[in-house]
């Protein structure tokens, strides 16, 4: 702990936060998705930085069901003092006056991922409102404020015996047109903060969700190596580990590295863990010192063939490394800290990969020999890869002045407002050749399924023809020798596929294929996906037709058109209906309740969320109706299973969950001592998110509706000689009147009312559209919409890329099972 005192002197002022409410894009990015967890991560990176000076070994970041988050550290508490030159508190300066903090303060913070003070002070101005406790010096403080500035002073709660900080806001609606966070979002974000902090804990609770997850890894970046190649072979067990410290230059350098079979590396490089996309001297220093040390064991140890030599692509292939250093004062490229420029960086990053890999190498010949061997396959592949571009080079395959035949060219030749779409098919390539604007617009047709490049070298590759067409008509070239994204013909790259199981598959194949040989493309954002509509809806006596992109999108539509004009009438008191001296049936008796506007659109919009909920509880094998007479208590079901011995358990507190699994852990455990078998049936136990949002409905249907979730199970009743008997919901439309008999029945009722008087045409494919649809709907630049595909996070998409595409059956199908319930448009 540095014994220097952290108060109020530490506060550097340096401006307002007038300008940010104006122009949010110069401080977070966007006024998207991107830029609202963008808020979430400013806060973070303050409790990072507590942590980095050794004050805090435990963070929370917490969203609650109103939308709101919070992050909590343990660490010293952003001072409370006045500050001197402003005569405010400093955690009033800190949260309403821009570029002001402690990173200013070289005493306070040694080194920080946050430079320019601008961190929570934008947060505060970007948020309908803000919350800040400090606890300290045994007291607990309170902030409050509003869009950037202060409801009232400081205030003094009480005394704790907590430290720390606690910053709680809500982003503000009026800036961003998305407030719902993402918790895979955050979980990424998170976890890898928590490699890069050994031992600190990172706690993550969605109360939407009712979900937490625990982060903290005691092996820091080792782990993180071992996450990222996960789904791959690797050639060596252990994880190759480099760190020292320079306490009077104040750096420090952590290396961790891996290699695997795959023919890609995936190096990722942080300062003061801040991301570095496009590198820096850090890099630049690891990749010298990699290609000089393992060069110089590989001579030394007559491992290479007289007149051969590895490259530093060579040594590279299959390798994946963290390099994460930390310095006091870090220099950057542009506000986005995307390329660290500290020279001094990559000489003592290239000092340490000398030393200790060389060390490393001399100490494990066996691990040093596979590496090196790996290495010199990959110089002869490469030499094979440049003899086979020679040879389709003379054959007209990959230059530019022999472009392919199937390629329909367009006129202009200016790369910024070109475009080239890559189609499945000859039936859609000639609907898009003849709908296409010739001028700007080049289309290129691919029959069948191109090959999966995940394990296949670029001789593999250009053996191809399908791909050999792709590259020759970029005009790019290919691998890392000759790759030139300044030669690519046309501006927007853009997939256009059928919106079905084989189309999505052909679509991976060509984004693997991307992302593996042609990476720069996602940086550039010239890769994009074209979204062709699932439906034609024609309302019956007109010529104009609309179009319907995706599934959901048409159950909206049909839902706002039932909505028009309808309402709905609730029989209440339903006496059950009689039989008397072998009479028929009497009808019940009943009275009539109608809902407002306002009641019924909310009550819909209630239903259409259980509608979604019960389908995923299907799609993990729970029949909502049986599960609901099974375990209903009359106000709610329960939110926790174990499935054991054939039987199914519910659970409605998690405490009696939990303790239950204990319990069936002790009775394995005891029955393994005994050596009895029979006690070792397989346990199956389940959280079930979203049962406590289906409670929270049920509660709303009781307090605001007078119904209840029993209502759900309600069935049509008929008299002995087989007439309906009325039922508890009637939907009223014009002169039309549909019983319903349970409230799982109105929002098909409803779609059902807003399916009358249109003609509903589902497309199975690009081809059955002509000319003018497809141009109409998919291509027409002022009225198409197109998925522009972004590269985040390179680490976690060769992660994915290797676990979704390689050779591991077994790793996909945990992928697959771990996320099936997330997926939303699922063609069988």
């Amino acid at each position: 702990m540095d014994a220097h005192k952290y108060d109020a002197s530490s506060i550097k002022v340096l401006g307002g936060v007038e300008a940010v409410r104006k122009r949010p894009d110069m401080y977070i990015g966007d006024r998207g998705v991107g830029g609202l967890h963008h808020l979430v991560y400013e806060v973070l990176d303050n409790s990072i930085d507590e942590a980095l000076a050794g004050a805090c070994d435990e963070i929370t970041v917490r969203i609650q069901v109103d939308g709101t988050c919070s992050v909590e550290d343990n660490g010293r508490g952003i001072p409370v003092e006045m500050h001197k030159d402003v005569k405010l508190s400093a955690l009033e300066v800190v949260l309403t006056t821009l570029h002001a903090g402690g990173k200013f303060d070289s005493d306070s913070y040694k080194v920080a991922g946050g430079l320019h003070g601008v961190g929570v002070s934008v947060v505060n101005a970007l948020s309908e409102w803000l919350e800040a406790d400090v606890y300290r010096d045994g007291h607990h403080y309170h902030f409050e404020c509003e869009r950037g500035k202060r409801r009232g002073p400081m205030e003094v709660i009480g005394t704790t015996t907590k430290r720390g900080t606690k910053i709680t806001f809500k982003p503000d609606e009026q800036i961003f047109g998305e407030l719902d966070f993402n918790s895979d979002t955050l979980l990424k974000r998170i976890r890898e903060m928590a490699y890069l902090n050994a031992g600190l804990k990172i706690i993550f609770r969605d109360d939407r969700l009712k979900k937490k997850e625990e982060f903290k890894f005691d092996d820091g970046i080792k782990a993180f190596v071992t996450h990222l190649n996960e789904g791959k072979n690797v050639l060596h067990s252990d994880v190759i580990y480099m760190k020292k410290e320079d306490g009077e230059a104040m750096l420090s350098c952590e290396v961790a590295m891996q290699y695997n079979d795959a023919y890609n590396d995936n190096v990722l490089v942080f300062a003061n863990n801040i991301r570095n996309i496009d590198g820096g001297t850090h890099l630049s220093g690891f990749r010298t010192a990699l290609t000089r040390t393992m060069n110089a064991y590989a001579r030394n140890n007559n491992l290479l063939k007289e007149g051969h030599a590895t490259t530093g692509d060579d040594l590279r292939e299959g390798l994946t490394a963290v390099v994460a250093v930390k310095l006091a004062d870090p220099h950057f490229e542009a506000q986005t800290k995307v390329r660290l420029t500290n020279p001094e960086v990559g000489s003592f990053v290239e000092t340490v990969v000398n030393e200790q890999l060389g060390h490393y190498l001399e100490e494990h010949p066996s691990d040093a020999k596979r590496i090196l061997n790996k290495a010199i396959q990959a110089a002869a592949a490469r030499e094979a890869a440049r003899k086979a571009r020679e040879l389709t080079r003379r054959k007209g395959a990959l230059g530019n002045a022999n472009l392919p035949g199937k390629l329909w060219d367009c006129a202009s030749k200016e790369r910024a407002t070109t475009e080239i779409f890559i189609v499945e098919g000859d039936s859609a390539g000639g609907s898009a050749k003849g709908g296409r604007d010739r001028t700007i617009q080049a289309i290129l047709p691919l029959r069948g399924k191109i090959l999966n490049v995940e394990k296949a070298r670029l001789e593999k590759m250009l053996g191809h023809e399908e791909i050999r067409t792709m590259i020759s008509a970029f005009g790019t070239g290919i691998g890392t020798d000759e790759f030139d994204v300044a030669k690519c013909r046309y501006g927007k790259i853009i997939l256009m596929t059928d919106a079905d199981v084989d189309g999505a598959h052909i679509r991976t194949l060509l984004l693997t294929f991307l992302f593996r040989q042609m990476p720069v493309l996602f940086d550039r954002r010239m890769v994009y996906i074209a979204q062709p509509p699932l439906y034609e809806v024609r309302s019956k006596g007109k010529k104009k037709s609309e179009y319907v992109l995706t599934e959901n999108e048409m159950r909206r539509r049909m839902m706002e058109r039932g909505l028009e004009g309808t309402s709905l009438a609730i029989r209440e008191g339903m006496a059950a209906a009689e039989q008397t001296d072998g009479a028929p049936k009497k009808a019940p008796t009943f009275q009539i309740r109608k809902l407002t506007d306002e009641q019924f659109s909310e009550l819909v919009r209630m239903l259409a969320d259980a509608e979604r909920i019960v389908g995923v509880l299907d799609r993990r094998g729970i029949t909502f109706t049986k599960f609901h007479q099974a375990h209903y208590d009359g106000e709610k079901l329960p939110r926790f299973v174990i499935r054991y011995q054939g039987r199914e358990e519910a659970y409605y507190e998690a405490a009696d969950y939990e303790k239950r699994l204990d319990e069936i852990g002790e009775g394995k455990r005891l029955a393994a001592e005994n050596g009895d078998e029979a006690e070792e049936s397989h346990v199956m136990a389940e959280e079930l998110h979203e049962v406590a949002r289906i409670n929270q409905i049920g509660e709303r249907l009781r307090s605001d509706f007078n119904l209840d979730l029993n209502d759900f199970l309600l069935t049509e009743e008929k008299t002995e000689s087989g007439e309906s008997l009325p039922t508890k919901f009637q939907l009223i439309h014009g002169d039309d009147m549909y019983e319903i008999a349970s409230l799982g029945g109105i929002c098909p009722g409803i779609r059902q009312i807003g399916g009358k008087g249109i003609d509903i045409k589902r497309f199975k494919g690009l081809g059955e559209m002509n000319a003018d649809q497809l141009w109409d709907t998919t291509m027409n630049p002022a009225t198409r919409t197109l998925l522009s595909v972004r590269l985040d996070d390179a680490g976690e998409a060769d992660r994915l890329f290797s676990i979704l595409m390689g050779d591991d059956v077994e790793k996909r199908r945990k992928f697959i099972q771990d996320h099936a319930l997330e997926v939303q448009n699922l063609d069988v």
